[in-house]
C-alpha cells in the first residue's frame, strides 16, 4: 500500500522526463506529480474518485483521458501518439509512465504541450526535460506558457 501525503503542499510542480532512445527511436516518458492533485483533477473534470490502493479499469480510463488532454506531443508537424503504460509511486510522488511510437528518421524537433493541472492550480508549473544522448534540454511550462519546442539531435 503506497503512503500518500495528503497534506496540502505549498508548491504545485510536475516534472516530466522524456528520454529519446536513439536505438529504437522511441520516447520514454515519466511524468512525476502528486497523487492528491491528480485525484482532485479527476474528480473535478470527470466526477471520478480514484482509489490509489485499488485502481480499477475506470481509473486507467480517466488517467489516460486526462493525460491525452493535458500532455501532447508533435514530431515535426505531426501529432505523435504515445501509449500510457501505467503508474507507480516513488516516495510521495505519483509516476505516470508512457512510451511513444517510433519517431521518423527525418524529424528534427519535438513540440511539447503540457498544461498539466493548470486548470486546478493557478501557480502550477510543469518542468519538462528532454534527454537525447548526452544532451539535456529543459523548460518550465505554466498556465500562460503551455508549450515548447526541443531539437532532436
Amino acid at each position: 500500500m503506497p503512503l500518500i501525503n495528503v497534506a496540502m503542499h505549498k508548491y504545485y510542480v510536475s516534472v516530466t522526463v522524456i528520454h529519446f532512445n536513439t536505438g529504437n527511436r522511441h520516447l520514454e516518458i515519466v511524468l512525476h506529480t502528486f497523487p492528491d492533485d491528480v485525484a482532485l483533477a479527476l474528480e473535478k473534470n470527470y466526477g471520478y474518485r480514484i482509489d490509489w490502493d485499488k485502481p480499477d479499469e475506470q481509473a486507467r480510463k480517466f488517467l489516460e483521458a486526462y493525460l491525452h488532454e493535458h500532455f501532447r506531443l508533435k514530431a515535426g508537424s505531426k501529432v505523435l501518439n504515445y501509449k500510457y503504460l501505467g503508474f507507480t509511486f516513488e516516495n510521495d510522488q505519483l509516476l505516470l509512465v508512457m512510451e511513444s511510437r517510433t519517431l521518423p528518421e527525418q524529424v528534427g524537433q519535438l513540440e511539447i504541450f503540457n498544461d498539466w493541472l493548470t486548470e486546478i492550480y493557478r501557480d502550477q508549473q510543469n518542468l519538462v526535460h528532454l534527454l537525447t544522448g548526452r544532451t539535456k534540454q529543459s523548460e518550465i511550462l505554466d498556465r500562460e506558457h503551455k508549450q515548447t519546442v526541443f531539437k532532436l539531435d
